[in-house]
């Protein structure tokens, strides 16, 4: 359970409502720093990774991994941060993902998580083709697929029967307009298929986008450990987070110039092993849009698909 769920709905509301905005996000911010400070990309210990790759010579254990199936979505979440609100349809081809895949097996020995999500993964009609290579390759790792859970009274009997015999996890998003958990976790039991849901999504993190690039690269790479840091496949190379991998679905939607992902903000899953986790625990220089200053919660709801959603808020300046 989230610390945050711990407190009461309505206490949470009231504080919301009654203290200043910058009080409650700095509090919350802390929070969230102090309790999830654990890094998605290693936890393996210095001295194991060391000796894994001296001593052992194998390749490095990833924490997490994200591959997006589709990039558009079904739902429409007001300053998704996957840009999925506001992407075209777009589907990933499997054979794609299984040359990708099989090259990563010569990247990391393992992977402890891997999350198949998007966009909404249950709208690719060969979804079932990546839960099997998925497993194929990485046969340890704890398999994600990542709902927002409206498709699964429709999903296909193939789909379940994937999900099964892979031992993979259907992680449904506690959206305040979902679906039915009931219905969903009985189709789950049904098909013996494992089935976890997130803490309720009642409010979202907003990492405000800075278009001026004025930031700190290494002072947000910093306070993005545990947040925003998360690597990410897409087109055969290695993203540190779902900004920098997805940030030319925000600038085609918009038009804004200077703000797309170089060639420095990603690694070619080509290189070598080591050199992979090197660039996954540095800073990039799309770090510099990050604006951690101005970041705060909001409640959930539905997207305008304007600019402002991504962008720092207007706040009134305090009178001295």
């Amino acid at each position: 359970m989230s610390i945050f769920t711990a407190i009461p709905t309505p206490v949470r509301k009231a504080a919301r409502a009654l203290l200043p905005a910058s009080w409650v996000d700095g509090a919350k911010d802390a929070i969230m720093r102090r309790y999830y400070v654990k890094g998605y990309v290693s936890r393996t210990g210095p001295v194991a990774f060391w000796f894994r790759r001296f001593v052992l010579r194998r390749p490095p254990v990833l924490h997490r991994l994200l591959f997006h199936v589709t990039d558009h979505c079904n739902l429409n979440c007001k300053g998704c941060t996957h840009f999925s609100n506001i992407s075209p349809q777009r589907f990933i081809d499997p054979e794609d993902y299984r040359r990708q895949v099989s090259r990563l097996t010569h990247v990391f020995s393992d992977i402890t998580e891997i999350f198949l999500l998007g966009g909404e993964p249950l709208l690719h009609p060969q979804l079932e083709s990546f839960i099997e290579t998925t497993r194929a390759a990485y046969p340890h790792s704890r398999i994600n697929v990542m709902t927002n859970g409206v498709l699964v009274p429709r999903m296909r009997d193939s789909f379940w029967e994937a999900m099964r015999a892979a031992d993979a996890w259907l992680l449904c998003d506690d959206y305040p307009a979902g679906p039915s958990k009931e219905e969903i976790d009985a189709l789950a039991l049904q098909h013996h298929v494992n089935i976890e849901w997130t803490d309720p999504r009642e409010e979202f993190y907003k990492l405000p986008i800075d278009l001026t690039g004025s930031q700190d690269a290494a002072a947000s790479f910093r306070q993005c450990r545990g947040v925003m840091n998360c690597p990410v496949l897409r087109d055969g190379r290695l993203y540190p987070c779902a900004y920098t991998a997805f940030i030319d679905i925000f600038q085609e939607r918009f038009g804004v110039e200077g703000i797309e992902a170089g060639p420095a903000d990603s690694i070619s899953i080509e290189e070598k092993p080591y050199d992979i986790m090197r660039f996954l625990t540095e800073p990039v220089p799309w770090c510099r849009h990050c604006d951690f200053e101005h970041r705060e919660f909001y409640e959930w709801a539905r997207s305008e698909r304007t600019i402002d959603e991504w962008l720092a808020a207007q706040r009134p300046r305090a009178n001295h």
